[in-house]
Order: structure tokens, then sequence, then C-alpha cells
């Protein structure tokens, strides 16, 4: 009797008490700059616009009844109030040095108007390009990796918004990262000793990564950035042994990364082989495709109408068109990818592309649209 006295006065005294769940686990979001940040009036500008942004972006996702219900899982989920930054812009800094000169030795005997164009272009595009190298890509998703394991070490969960050519990064760090590898069925479809693959068929191993598979050394990329199989002694049984490691360290934990949000995103001009369902995939963007599907993750890209530099990354197809072109079995299908392009920004031809960060209203509810458009297309369709 006393023990249920004591009870009734703790609830009386404390209602704050729940036995429910009232700490809900945190989702962060991680905004990563785009080209032409690379020196501190730019770099400025970038954590400028994303101070202005976030609250937006925080009240819009918690305004819709599906991202309650679908992403925040009826509150066991919330969106962190504060934000997080990827800043990787001022990497190149000594090459943009060298540009500088390089165009003031062209100003001495070029049209005003050309050269404006010219330093124009050049500043917009150097980045991008630059970024797109594997050589200069790797270290940057290698410490994005680490910026994303860091929360999930504190029991976060990230969401990652590419800006511009942010979105190679997004999509880097998913291709590489993303434990969507079946190990044996990749090595079994590969011209490999046949006493290998009867050794890793008897030496099961979970699914791994593109990443884990090039450090361990079982895999390696060609000049032409292919990736081939690298088996050609014991030592490929003693690191094949290891691979649940390799994969735990340079892997993304299942459920880490809830979903990608890419916008002003130029990706398909850099990266053809995405744009369109018509292309033929390759077998690794068919893993990458089967496993946001499969691991309700979603990738959205939202670009304003009148950006010039925003593309349609792939067509919006129901869930079983894509299936269809990835030729793979997909279930469960709770992910999604979607593309909303039908929004204008109101800014003039040549300043749609940076309107984003001072449109913050506006460009929040399109993501929010594209995150509920994007589930809907996909989940209104039977298995």
């Amino acid at each position: 009797m006393k023990k249920i006295i004591f009870l009734l006065a703790l609830l009386l005294f404390f209602p704050q008490i729940s036995f429910s769940n009232e700490n809900p686990k945190e989702i962060q979001f991680i905004y990563i700059n785009g080209s032409n940040n690379n020196d501190k009036k730019m770099k400025k500008w970038f954590f400028s616009g994303v101070e202005k942004l976030h609250p937006y972006m925080y009240e819009a996702f918690n305004e819709s009844a599906l991202i309650k219900s679908r992403l925040l899982n009826e509150n066991k989920y919330k969106i962190s109030q504060s934000y997080e930054t990827f800043f990787w812009g001022d990497r190149s800094s000594e090459e943009i040095q060298n540009l500088n000169s390089d165009l003031k030795i062209t100003k001495m005997f070029s049209p005003k108007i050309a050269q404006t164009v010219r330093t124009l272009l050049a500043h917009y595009l150097h980045d991008a390009i630059w970024v797109s190298h594997y050589r200069n890509m790797h270290p940057v998703i290698d410490d994005l990796h680490n910026q994303v394991m860091s929360n999930y070490k504190r029991n976060k969960e990230v969401i990652l918004f590419g800006y511009s050519a942010g979105s190679f990064i997004t999509y880097e760090y998913m291709y590489n990262k993303l434990p969507d590898i079946n190990i044996y069925d990749y090595f079994s479809k590969t011209n490999i000793p046949e006493d290998f693959k009867e050794f890793i068929k008897n030496n099961k191993r979970n699914n791994t990564c593109i990443d884990a598979l090039v450090e361990s050394g079982l895999a390696v990329y060609s000049a032409d950035l292919k990736l081939i199989p690298n088996i050609n002694n014991d030592k490929s049984k003693i690191e094949y042994i290891k691979m649940d490691d390799y994969t735990c360290k340079y892997c993304i934990p299942k459920g880490a990364l809830k979903g990608i949000v890419n916008f002003g995103s130029p990706l398909i001009l850099f990266y053809s082989d995405i744009s369109n369902p018509k292309f033929n995939f390759t077998y690794y963007n068919k893993l990458l495709y089967k496993y946001i599907l499969e691991n309700d993750m979603f990738w959205i890209t939202v670009n304003y109408a009148d950006d010039p530099l925003g593309y349609t990354v792939i067509e919006n197809v129901s869930y079983k068109d894509l299936k269809d072109k990835i030729e793979m079995p997909i279930s469960p299908n709770n992910g999604f990818i979607y593309t909303k392009s039908n929004i204008k920004s109101k800014r003039t031809f040549m300043g749609a592309h940076t309107s984003y960060w001072d449109t913050g209203k506006k460009f929040a509810k399109a993501v929010r649209s594209a995150y509920e458009d994007g589930y809907k297309l996909y989940n209104d369709n039977e298995l």
C-alpha cells in the first residue's frame, strides 16, 4: 500500500513524468555549400544564407502531417532546431589563386564584356569541376562521413542539403558509402579464381560499400575509374575475413542517413549516367537506387524553374516503372526519389541560382511539397 501511495504522490507532484517516449531521437540537418565559395565574402554569404534558411526549413518540415507521420514516426523523431554546415569551399584556394593570375593576363588583351563573362564562368565552374575529380572528391566525402558518424555516435540521424555543386558531394557520398553491395553477388559476377568464390560463399560477410572494398584492397579503380576486383593471392582471403571491420569503418551505418535534399543542382551535367531512366544504369547505380527504396530513405532534388543551373536529375516515375528499369527485386519500397522544378524564384535569370537562401520560406515549402509528392507517387502504387 505504501508503494502505491508513493507512486501516486510522484504522479501528482511531478506530472511531467511519463512512461512514454519523451526523448525523441534527433534528425540533424547538414547544409553543404556549392561552387564559388572560396573567398571570405562568399564564405560569409553561404553561412549567412544557411542561418536565414534553416528556421524556415525547420518550420516547413514540422508543419507537414505526412512528414510527422512518416519521417518523424509520430514523435519518435524530431528535427533539431540547430543546424550544422559542411564547408569545402576553401579547399581549392591555391588553384583559384593561379586561376586569378591567368585571368589577369587575359584581361590585358580581351574585350571587357568577354573578360567579365570569362571571369564569371571560371569562378562558378572551377570548384564544380575540381570537386568532380575523384582525387579531390574522396577526401571531401571522407570528412563528411566523419561528421555524419559524429552525429550517429550522439544518437542523431542526418539529412544532407547539397546546394549547387554540393549535390555532387551528396551523390558521391551515397554512391561510395552506402552498404548496398552483396559481396558474394559482386564477386560471383567477376572473373576471379573459383577457389576464392567458394571461399567467400563459405565465409559470408555483411553487405558493404565501394569504399570498404577499395580500402580492403579487394577492389581497385582502373585508369578510367572503373571498379575492378583485385584478387590474386592468399592476402586477399585475409583481408576478406576482415571485411565487416572495413564496412564498419568506411560505410554509412543503416539509419544514419535519412535522406538527401539537393537544390540548384547541375548534377546531370557531370554525372550523365543518372539523368534519365532510359539510360542504362550502371550496376552500382542500380544498387544505390535499390538501397534508397528499400531502406526508407529519400533523395529529393528541388530546383527553381528559372534557375539556369538547376537540372532534373531523374524523370519522376512510379515505383513500378523504376523497379522495371533497375531490373532487381525491391522489397519493401518505402523510400523514394523525386525532383521538383516547377516553382519560380521570381528573380532575374542571373539571380535565380543564388536566390534559394533569400527566398527561404518559399523554398522550404517547395522542399516540403517535394517530400509529400514524392512519397505519394511511390506509395500509391501496389508492390
